[in-house]
């Protein structure tokens, strides 16, 4: 079967299960193009990616109305909530930490993934789907404007809307693959006819997410904003303006640690505050016997922080895939198949499992681990998120989270349960509030570690100052930043403490944001000149310890989301050198940025019955970190160039 079939037969079924939207009408013709176009390509060798409708008569009659508009948005969110996306949003993170391939279902294409030897002919490695959703999304980027002259009900506004949407829709998808093949095709314009072909060769990942931000920039305040949405499923479940705010500062993270660019740290930062202050003024709620201050966020209080997992469309939630019933995660965490012994894709390790009190700070820290000398455990995330969560079990051990049905609330572990294969209705959350609350954390914490490297000459200074009168002015000359890098850690910690007491049953805190804010005011003495050198010659160890806080609250919050490998992979790049990212990979020849040795032994401590390092040794430079074009796309499109870890055969170099 071609993959154009393949494509529209994704998109037939999109149009004919129950509609992402509620309300979202289809007329006759539509069927009857799309089922035209699927008895018609089984006859046809194009390779593209093709979207409805393909006959002109069709065509003419569509764009018509403004219900057909919204039904082509509604097909847009339905082709992105299908069975292949959601595995893909897995699996192609699924080298994390936080997840072990279960090689006990001798699935090959799985294990491939788990001994880092990808195959260029792996299924999982095809983009077939995400282009069907971009495709989508540029028809109606292109076609909806005629709507306006045809139907007054369809406004200027109302286009606006739609086309902000589109772009976002469209951008979600390029920052995906960018992510998981860094270099791709960039297509923004429609592919309307099967005579057409997808024959496009690839651009540099960071021309691709230039891209998309100056889209996301153009139309970020074109979309509805939340409070004038009142329908949860259109709330949650499509983009607005707050969820675009939430996908544009995720893309300047992602560019400011590739780039080491302070001005993007900056950008994710405002548009993390304008979430913030669109969500309302910060109020104090109670936590137990503790008053919780959010700092504006709204946040549910701990006995409902997996409340955003059972019932879906959370008030925590910026965006969400729905789903009716979502085989693909059921797949990756519950049952591989539907008999009642069934085994999920993956299960987590230990790192994920367990506590351990450990008052050290290092890349090889179990997730949960005890912060403070109390024998205290309080905080929930653990028990929600893993079966059997502290109990010592090791081996096969379950995911809660997406899988269990009900709130614990409490630090109790729960035992694995029996759900409903079929009929698995469990959304899968794309951005929350405290992933954006962790976001501006990393961001503020990278802000004062570059900032750093300005004021680290001045400890030496002082210290061989001639005088004290020398001393002090040198310390006067860089007051001003030093308290901008003291606010900027205190801050961003203080984004981290809020997460982190939002999830503690006792309502206290592992951190202490003010720990980090420099106590000292401007005065004409030896000790205002020794407490700033002594402050600034703290900040290396000070911001290489909340680096890796910041990755392991991320972890404790958000694991399992599908964010851990991004993560690490941000971390990675923090940390590389000469990193040409606005150049092919295959155009850099020999000259290719050697990847961190902290991220591969992240990436090595999950196989803990096995050689991890042996695992990962070859993962030496940037083009390992990607997922190979798949062979049979190559092989019909040959402006397609192979990722230049891969040879033409079929295994990664690496591994001969």
């Amino acid at each position: 079967m071609s993959i154009l079939h393949n494509i529209l037969r994704h998109i037939a079924n999109t149009f004919s299960r129950k509609s992402y939207l509620k309300s979202s009408p289809f007329g006759r013709w539509v069927a009857w193009g799309l089922f035209f176009l699927l008895g018609f390509s089984s006859f046809t060798s194009c390779v593209d990616t093709v979207i409805l409708p393909d006959d002109k008569t069709v065509e003419e009659d569509f764009w018509k109305t403004k219900t057909q508009v919204q039904s082509m948005v509604n097909g847009a969110y339905t082709s992105m909530a299908s069975e292949d996306v959601q595995r893909k949003l897995i699996i192609w993170q699924c080298r994390s930490d936080e997840l072990n391939v279960n090689t006990s279902l001798s699935i090959n294409e799985l294990n491939q993934f788990d001994s880092n030897n990808l195959q260029t002919d792996n299924r999982h490695n095809s983009w077939a789907s995400m282009y069907s959703v971009i495709n989508t999304c540029n028809l109606i980027i292109s076609k909806s404007a005629e709507v306006m002259d045809i139907d007054p009900n369809y406004l200027e506004g109302d286009h606006k809307n739609v086309v902000a949407q589109m772009k976002a829709l469209r951008g979600l998808c390029y920052f995906y693959l960018i992510r998981a093949f860094r270099d791709v095709p960039l297509v923004l314009e429609p592919y309307k006819e099967s005579s057409q072909q997808l024959s496009v060769g690839q651009t540099a990942a960071g021309v691709v997410l230039d891209q998309i931000i100056s889209d996301l920039e153009e139309v970020k305040n074109d979309a509805l904003s939340t409070a004038n949405v009142t329908d949860n499923v259109q709330k949650y479940g499509c983009f607005t303006r707050n969820s675009i705010y939430a996908l544009l500062a995720d893309c300047y993270l992602w560019r400011a640690s590739v780039n080491h660019s302070i001005s993007d740290y900056k950008r994710c930062v405002e548009l993390c505050d304008m979430i913030r202050d669109a969500r309302g003024i910060a109020v104090k709620r109670s936590s137990n016997s503790s008053q919780f201050d959010d700092d504006g966020y709204n946040l549910n209080l701990f006995r409902n922080y997996f409340r955003s997992f059972v019932s879906g469309n959370d008030s925590e939630s910026l965006l969400e895939l729905q789903f009716n019933d979502n085989t693909g995660l059921c797949n990756a965490y519950y049952k591989s198949r539907s008999t009642s012994n069934a085994k999920p894709w993956f299960y987590t390790n230990s790192y994920y499992s367990s506590i351990k009190k450990n008052t050290n700070i290092g890349l090889n820290v179990n997730v949960f681990n005890q912060l403070h000398t109390s024998d205290a455990i309080t905080d929930v995330r653990g028990f929600e998120s893993v079966y059997n969560f502290n109990t010592g079990v090791e081996d096969e051990v379950m995911i809660r989270k997406y899988v269990g049905q009900n709130i614990i609330g409490d630090v109790i572990a729960d035992a694995p349960s029996n759900r409903s294969y079929s009929g698995y209705r469990t959304n899968w959350i794309v951005y929350r509030v405290t992933d954006v609350m962790l976001m501006k954390a990393e961001a503020m914490i990278q802000i004062a570690n570059l900032m750093h490297e300005d004021v680290k000459s001045v400890v030496s200074q002082i210290a061989n100052a001639g005088s004290l009168h020398d001393s002090v002015s040198i310390a006067k000359s860089v007051y001003s930043k030093v308290q901008e890098i003291s606010n900027s850690l205190v801050t961003g910690m203080r984004q981290v403490q809020i997460v982190n007491t939002r999830a503690q049953k006792d309502g206290i805190s592992l951190y202490d944001s003010l720990a980090y804010k420099l106590n000292v005011q401007e005065a004409e003495t030896a000790d205002f000149a020794r407490a700033v050198a002594n402050y600034v010659s703290s900040l290396d160890k000070t911001c290489e310890d909340l680096e890796l806080e910041v990755m392991n609250e991320r972890a404790r919050e958000l694991c399992f989301e599908g964010k851990r490998w991004y993560d690490m992979l941000r971390y990675n790049y923090r940390h590389m050198n000469g990193v040409n990212y606005t150049t092919l990979m295959v155009d850099l020849g020999d000259n290719q940025a050697k990847n961190h040795e902290g991220f591969l032994s992240l990436m090595a401590r999950k196989y803990t019955n096995r050689n991890g390092s042996a695992l990962v040794a070859n993962i030496k430079t940037e083009p390992y970190l990607y997922l190979p074009v798949l062979k049979s796309e190559v092989e019909v499109n040959a402006l397609l160039r192979q990722n230049p870890a891969y040879k033409d055969r079929a295994t990664a170099e690496r591994n001969y």
